[in-house]
């Protein structure tokens, strides 16, 4: 997961609001403490009472979490729109000023949201396959646990797939620079070379594959969680089915790359 400083962000010109003063963030509670009362976090829910006690690192993973959680409410309830770090700071119940010292502005902020959501998928893939042995039996767990994931948290899945308008201030995917991303991808890329090696094939088309089995899910997700209007029958038929497809497609391609791919695609249309 991407690690963002605890303070002294610099300011992001894309947004009007500047860096809140030490004394404004943050304070102390060491009567509290002393006496045995209340965590910082248990005044959540009474807006501007928030205190985060200086240098502890507890304290400011707690409430860096709850601007996560309360951006992810956000979202869930507005979209994209919906997200804004006053909005943040007023659900959490701090100073407006306060969340920017955890992030940077509001394209940060969703990167704190898209690493949580690869951390979170990333663990579902990992506990599916790893009872699992042999390259095909693995790659389907690993599409199935792929797609059971984002079937479950649609709110997520349109964070991570359909929130290109954002305030990014750099041209790279942002899910894709995650280290958790990378790590996942490398888990992809090594299981596909285990079923090309069953398949007694090369290296060569594992990539090509890999980017295969990707679109196809998020073609089958977007199809179902996104397009209300179409009826859809039996769902559950329908996804096993398309499991399988995706299953022969990386086959072909692992075999013999996207020509290969095409013309078996082609032939089975005439058929």
């Amino acid at each position: 997961m991407t690690t963002h400083s605890l303070t002294g962000h610099p300011h992001d010109s894309q947004d009007d609001l500047s860096v809140a003063s030490d004394n404004d963030a943050e304070g102390t509670t060491a009567q509290a403490s002393a006496t045995g009362g209340p965590s910082p976090m248990a005044a959540n829910d009474r807006p501007g009472h928030v205190r985060v006690r200086r240098g502890n690192v507890h304290d400011a993973e707690e409430l860096r979490r709850a601007f996560l959680q309360a951006a992810a409410t956000l979202f869930a309830d507005g979209g994209l729109e919906g997200v804004s770090m006053r909005a943040v700071a007023a659900a959490v119940g701090v100073s407006p000023m306060t969340p920017y010292r955890y992030f940077a502005d509001k394209a940060e902020l969703l990167t704190g949201l898209w690493d949580q959501a690869a951390v979170a998928v990333w663990a579902r893939i990992r506990e599916a396959t790893a009872p699992v042995t042999g390259g095909r039996a693995r790659l389907r767990a690993l599409v199935d646990a792929f797609l059971g994931y984002w079937e479950e948290h649609p709110d997520q899945y349109r964070l991570v797939y359909m929130t290109e308008r954002t305030t990014r201030r750099e041209d790279r995917s942002t899910v894709q620079a995650s280290p958790v991303y990378a790590e996942m991808l490398a888990f992809c890329l090594s299981t596909m070379r285990e079923f090309a090696q069953e398949l007694g094939a090369s290296d060569a088309h594992v990539a090509l594959a890999d980017e295969t089995r990707l679109l196809m899910s998020v073609g089958y997700l977007q199809s179902t969680l996104i397009n209300r209007r179409y009826p859809f029958g039996d769902i559950a038929a329908l996804r096993a089915m398309f499991l399988e497809q995706i299953l022969a497609a990386v086959e072909r391609v692992l075999v013999g790359g996207a020509a290969n791919a095409a013309d078996a695609a082609a032939a089975h249309a005439s058929n």
